[in-house]
């Protein structure tokens, strides 16, 4: 048995600085939040704050990092790819990448938009959307009985891809509307390889 420790004083403190900062880029925005409002809301020093991230992009990449564990859930796809269990592998291709919560498709297109103009955003972005690529292609691989990635497997996942960021977008400016025909479309997608 695994004994989980817990978390140090400083860990807590950039929880509740990247908590602090979510809420806070959700709200104003990537650029109407500065590092002395971050601080604020969290009760962070400032000079504490930087010791913990030096830089906005820091607290973004950390923030990232925290919903790709979280979202992606690759355990779960581990383990279904692992046992060929091709209902588990759906589930995850159905829950780990089209999850509807408001918060972080807020937050997901304010990012989108900020690597539009910041390269280092832009990296995080860029390298976030490759891993997503790359389990979403070993899903489809696992659909179909392979251990091997191939070229169809890397087009379905960007369709698929496509369609879960039309979903964020839709869901977000229009208020939903869209979940119904983007659900229908992932179910063709996966429907696709023989389900």
């Amino acid at each position: 048995m695994v004994e989980c420790l817990p978390p140090s004083r400083a860990e807590l403190r950039r929880d509740i600085i990247k908590a602090a900062a979510r809420r806070l880029f959700v709200e104003h925005g990537f650029h109407a939040t500065g590092i002395a409002l971050i601080a604020k809301e969290s009760g962070v020093a400032v000079q504490q704050l930087y010791r913990d991230f030096p830089s906005k992009e820091d607290i973004i990449a950390a923030i990232v990092e925290a919903d790709c564990k979280r979202f992606a859930d690759l355990a779960t796809l581990d383990k279904a790819l692992a046992a060929k269990n091709r209902d588990g592998i759906i589930n995850w291709l159905t829950t780990a990448t089209c999850r509807e919560d408001e918060e972080s498709d807020r937050l997901f297109l304010e990012i989108a938009a900020e690597a539009s103009r910041n390269q280092r955003v832009s990296t995080i972005f860029s390298d976030v959307r490759k891993m997503m690529s790359e389990n979403i292609s070993r899903a489809f691989a696992g659909l179909t009985g392979s251990d091997t990635v191939r070229k169809e497997h890397g087009l379905l996942a960007e369709a698929f891809m496509i369609v879960s960021v039309g979903s964020v977008c839709t869901r977000t400016l229009h208020g939903g509307g869209g979940n119904l025909a983007s659900n229908k479309l992932i179910d063709c997608l996966i429907s696709g390889l023989g389900r």
